[in-house]
């Protein structure tokens, strides 16, 4: 295989590919088709020591112009699949969550309610030991199938390094995963579906984001303190802190990459002057 012969762009608005659609140019972009493409990408770049991201859905994201000097692996374009064994259920890491809630929910299993109500992949959900409405992605988790080192692997959830919001997979390629569900009836699984669903669209704000932005701390939900320093509705340049939620940062008018930069550190700084707490980022910002 030829790393060419795989669909590609050059000078591409990576932007484009995450929920926030902040423009930044990738020195090139690669969609592979199928894992087998996906991992000679992989293996491919790794082993060229060239730097690369492996991009989901994207919306947990932001470019910057540093994406010039490395090339963007999409996953977009992946074939996917879900299948179950009774209550087991095994996926392909490109698998949307909001797919992978219906699959469930078809068949009486339960354990996705909450997540499916997140616009990501199943990958980049594990990568990032996704969260919400007080449950992790690795909570039902019982096993991974990954690529490191030009060796494909099989990781049980006990021999990996889970945190909040964090895996340790950071130079692993994420395969597939297998998952722990409860049988449980459709109906009810539907309307816990809505119901957080509801919760998610009452309490969030509509438009381009990138969900939470920054990671709460064991003593503050970061949410509230950006609030209590008077900093819901500022807006820097086209990005603005959301009017609903202090956690929310909008690409409210064609904000570039430098605004929402300039807006963290104005955000950090306001923070860390009255909490003297020093916020970290859960967005991943390239």
């Amino acid at each position: 295989m030829n790393i060419f012969d795989i669909e590609y762009f050059t000078d591409f608005d990576v932007g484009s590919l995450t929920t926030m659609k902040i423009p930044a140019l990738s020195k090139a972009v690669f969609f592979p088709k199928n894992q087998n493409e996906l991992i000679y990408l992989y293996d491919y770049f790794s082993s060229k020591k060239y730097p690369f991201i492996i991009l989901g859905n994207g919306s947990n994201v932001i470019f910057t112009k540093k994406a010039e000097n490395f090339i963007v692996i999409s996953t977009k374009k992946v074939k996917n699949y879900i299948k179950n064994t009774k209550n087991i259920i095994s996926l392909s890491s490109s698998t949307m969550l909001p797919k992978l809630y219906r699959y469930c929910q078809e068949r009486g299993l339960s354990g996705f309610e909450k997540f499916g109500t997140i616009p990501a992949t199943i990958g980049g959900a594990i990568y990032m030991n996704a969260g919400c409405f007080g449950e992790n992605i690795s909570d039902r988790l019982l096993s991974i199938k990954v690529r490191h080192n030009g060796k494909t692997l099989y990781l049980k959830k006990e021999n990996i390094d889970f945190d909040y919001r964090k895996s340790g997979l950071h130079d692993y390629l994420i395969l597939s995963a297998k998952f722990l569900c409860e049988i449980k009836d459709k109906c009810q699984i539907e309307q816990d579906y809505k119901k957080y669903l509801s919760l998610r669209i009452e309490k969030q704000p509509r438009g381009l984001s990138s969900g939470s932005f920054f990671k709460n701390t064991p003593n503050f939900f970061a949410g509230k303190i950006i609030d209590e320093c008077g900093l819901k509705g500022f807006q820097y340049g086209g990005a603005k802190i959301s009017e609903k939620h202090g956690n929310f940062i909008l690409n409210y008018s064609n904000a570039t990459s430098e605004d929402i930069l300039e807006l963290i550190k104005i955000i950090k700084n306001k923070v860390y002057q009255k909490f003297s707490v020093n916020l970290e980022e859960e967005v991943q910002i390239f």
